[in-house]
């Protein structure tokens, strides 16, 4: 049983944060570390903001792959791809293009939307058990709406919703008219420009920032910020110890949840997690005219753009860049994003002082994240959400909590294997 025990848990982004939370819970004695001083300032600073629990097909798909050559040529794509003469990254791409089969596409988003409901569960009993967690981290439900531009999608959009709906989806096809009654911010760009959408009620936004630090607070674990993590130290098969620059943590188990970081940890022991870090963008903009910002959470499926309405923020996202494992700042893509928010909702926002990010999100080649144990009896990993580490970080968090504990895990373990 955890009571007692101690667990280091590595990466306090909202992946972490949530992991130290569900094992506080659990009785376990939790130290967070991370080498930025507070938590959730990493991949999870300044993310989509969108819970999308309906919505987690993985990147990987015939679709996706059909359209990367036209996206590659492209200097203003979505998906940018910078290739690099190393094993791991060539291994990636590899199993990314044999994850692109609809049969591999179906079982992933199975599995999938059995996490991201289950996170929606145990989010929603966190945040009403922690004082001030839901208005701290502005948790709302506005819905989410998702245009297209392009009636030729509609078909294939009612087969997905057909599809999910037997896992509990409730969502439906609505044309250009009540896109526009459900978000009459849309109508400044004139209403012609969308062709039809697709409207799921129960989809909520949260600053996943805020999240990660409440999370992290409410776990009471001994927080170690600011301490950049070197190595695993083991002995007699077991991990004994995690060497950060002038400290040496001892525990009883660690958790490795830090994201692309946590590959570097391993390769020593001898393992590996076939983990990309795909960089991503948001701006952050003020809302100036509340009446020309949107009200609801709005994905423009053309320009694969999200946006989310945080308190008195405006935050767009989008853009996936394999270039490597440097979040730099692409100034021209934070350009991008904000002049798609001023075609988008003119008038909303005030664009003198953006707030941008960029964050490499942990992605595997199929989209299933890695949560369970290792081959190290004390080694834990909780890793590879990618773009979807709001959405599923309290699912992946409540799943490993039970592995730990010897419990009934709730969904299946053999979902989200972990390398050995």
């Amino acid at each position: 049983m955890p009571a007692g025990q101690r667990v280091c848990v590595l990466g306090a982004g909202i992946v972490g944060s949530a992991t130290a939370y569900a094992l506080a819970r659990d009785g376990w004695q939790v130290t967070l570390v991370d080498a930025h001083a507070r938590a959730g300032q990493g991949a999870s600073k300044a993310n989509g903001g969108q819970l999308s629990y309906s919505y987690v097909e993985p990147l990987a798909t015939p679709t996706a792959l059909r359209s990367l050559p036209r996206w590659l040529m492209s200097a203003d794509s979505p998906l940018r791809w910078r290739p690099r003469a190393e094993a791991a990254h060539v291994r990636w791409l590899l199993q990314f293009i044999a994850a692109c089969r609809w049969t591999q596409v179906q079982a992933t988003t199975d599995a999938l939307l059995g996490l991201s409901f289950l996170s929606r569960d145990v989010l929603h009993r966190w945040l009403d058990e922690v004082p001030g967690l839901r208005e701290a981290a502005r948790h709302a439900q506005p819905g989410k709406l998702v245009i297209f531009r392009d009636p030729a999608y509609q078909a294939a959009a009612q087969r997905q919703i057909d599809w999910q709906s037997r896992h509990g989806c409730r969502q439906r096809i609505v044309d250009a008219a009540e896109c526009l009654a459900l978000e009459p911010a849309l109508a400044a760009t004139g209403g012609g420009a969308i062709a039809f959408g697709v409207w799921t009620a129960d989809e909520e936004v949260a600053d996943a920032a805020r999240l990660a630090e409440g999370l992290a607070e409410a776990s009471g674990a001994v927080m170690r910020l600011g301490r950049k993590a070197l190595a695993l130290e083991q002995r007699s098969g077991r991990v004994v110890a995690l060497r950060c620059e002038n400290e040496t943590i001892e525990a009883d188990h660690f958790v490795l949840a830090g994201g692309p970081a946590s590959s570097g940890l391993l390769k020593p022991l001898g393992m590996a997690l076939p983990i990309e870090p795909i960089r991503g963008y948001s701006v952050t903009l003020p809302i100036v005219n509340p009446a020309a910002a949107p009200g609801v959470s709005i994905t423009d499926n053309g320009r694969k753009l999200v946006h989310a309405r945080l308190g008195d923020r405006l935050r767009v996202a989008g853009f996936a860049e394999l270039c490597g494992p440097h979040p730099v700042v692409d100034q021209r893509r934070i350009e991008a994003l904000c002049a798609a928010v001023e075609q988008t909702f003119p008038g909303a926002c005030d664009y003198r002082d953006p707030t941008p990010w960029a964050g490499l999100r942990p992605a595997t080649p199929s989209g299933r994240p890695m949560v369970g144990g290792t081959r190290v009896a004390n080694l834990w990993i909780n890793a590879g959400q990618g773009a979807l580490g709001l959405t599923l970080a309290s699912g992946s968090a409540e799943q490993l909590a039970a592995l730990m504990a010897q419990r009934k895990p709730p969904l299946p373990t053999g979902d989200f294997n972990v390398p050995a």
